[in-house]
């Protein structure tokens, strides 16, 4: 029996006005959406189901989501068993590219390993390559790794010293291996990993000529200005549930918004020296609990509010801490150090590449890099598969959206005509791969 859709549930299924994302809590029906548009495209506009790239993250959900289209094509040949392109479908869904990202990523890789450009002195992948599995992984990962480390002591220079001292304080290198381990990790969510090393090698020689102005404290004040908008919010909505209690009003309710707009400054903070200086002028005056309700359920939960306010400050002082002077003399001091972090980690990438390239094989984040070379130039221009691969799909269709990272939504953009056909849905408070940089 088919599904009434909301008016912005139906909104979403027939707009046609370019990319476009559905945002959405848990359960509130952001994959009928995905599938009634799919439909609507079928039937109204006659495409075939295997016109479209249909992505999710795991084959459990790639199943399912295949299962669920399957089932409904099945309920509509029912309903209209004359239709015969309806009926078509009911072949063509078995072939549609229904997958994860992995799995389409291997199925490209497969098809055009010959457009692989083969690297100086490495072995070149072919169609039967393996797919390593994350213990085999990780056992080559550490084998490359303490070959590189050997050739990074045999060839110490100060700064790498002052890496070694600083992690290991001359016991083991434990610590820096899983460093280098983490960084590379990371690196691997970028379009480019090469390009990024680049970069932060050029920021980490030439400084910038203020606290400011550099990443580090843009990422800080971005996450404390958040935290403190969150807050704020927090409290005026403590405030609005006093209205109407005069004595709760008075005691907590205008203390609260005094609070909220302390919080609100210190979110509206231009720098570095301005976040300092309001950070230590939000103000907490003391409650006054009405008489004989100290125990009120409301009371309780203001209270919480009140704590947690409170408590979210403590990390934010520390760090703020520093003056943005004290800040730049320590990031001129570790420099050296960083700078060699950043060339271990360049060496390790490019030994574990040339190892894995030696056996045939990759892994997921292979794939993926592998994959976008074949579909964009450097220059960000799609090359001559990436046009063909492109006019393939009528649509783009993303399910848990919030999962995705910069490289995987860079091979969304490559296949979906510049980013102008991609419908996605998803929800941020359920993202699940912040550990691999997923950005919802």
């Amino acid at each position: 029996m088919p599904v009434t859709l909301t008016p912005q549930q139906q909104a979403a299924v027939e707009n046609r006005g370019g990319s476009l994302l559905v945002s959405a809590a848990a359960g509130s029906g952001k994959t009928r959406v995905l599938v009634d548009r799919l439909f609507r495209y079928i039937t109204e506009e006659r495409c075939n189901v295997d016109d479209f790239l249909i992505i999710t993250y795991t084959r459990a959900a790639a199943a399912e989501l295949r299962g669920k289209i399957a089932a409904e094509l099945s309920r509509r040949v029912g309903e209209n068993p004359l239709d015969t392109h309806l009926r078509r479908q009911l072949l063509r869904v078995y072939q549609a590219d229904i997958k994860t990202v992995d799995a389409f990523c291997a199925a490209l890789l497969r098809e055009n390993t010959h457009l692989l450009a083969r690297e100086e002195d490495l072995h070149a992948l072919t169609p039967d390559f393996r797919i390593l599995d994350d213990g085999e992984a990780a056992l080559i990962r550490r084998r490359v790794l303490d070959r590189t480390l050997s050739r990074f002591y045999e060839d110490l220079t100060p700064g790498g010293g002052q890496l070694a001292d600083t992690l290991g304080a001359g016991r083991d290198d434990s610590a820096l291996a899983a460093l280098v381990l983490e960084l590379y990790d990371k690196l691997q969510s970028h379009a480019s990993p090469e390009d990024w090393l680049l970069r932060s090698r050029a920021a980490w020689e030439s400084p910038a000529p203020g606290f400011d102005a550099t990443p580090y404290a843009q990422a800080l004040l971005t996450v404390l200005r958040r935290r403190a908008v969150h807050w704020a919010d927090q409290l005026r909505r403590g405030a609005e549930r006093t209205e109407g209690d005069a004595a709760l009003a008075s005691g907590y309710g205008a203390k609260f918004l005094e609070s909220a707009q302390g919080f609100q400054d210190l979110g509206q903070s231009p720098d570095w020296a301005s976040a300092r200086e309001r950070i230590n002028a939000v103000p907490f005056p003391r409650l006054a609990t009405p008489k004989g309700r100290k125990d009120d359920p409301l009371t309780a939960s203001l209270k919480r509010t009140w704590e947690g306010a409170k408590a979210a400050l403590k990390p934010l002082r520390s760090w703020l801490d520093v003056t943005g002077e004290e800040a730049m003399e320590d990031l001129r001091a570790v420099a050296p150090a960083m700078l060699a972090l950043l060339d271990l980690t360049a060496d390790f990438s490019a030994a574990f590449r040339a190892e894995k390239l030696r056996l045939n094989a990759a892994d997921f984040s292979d794939q993926e890099h592998l994959a976008l070379t074949l579909l964009v130039r450097p220059d960000g221009t799609p090359t001559e598969l990436g046009g063909q691969v492109s006019a393939r799909y009528a649509e783009i269709l993303v399910d848990e959206y919030q999962d995705t990272n910069e490289v995987q939504n860079a091979i969304f953009r490559a296949v979906s005509r510049e980013g102008k056909n991609l419908f996605t849905v998803g929800d941020v408070k359920q993202s699940i791969y912040r550990f691999r940089l997923a950005d919802p």
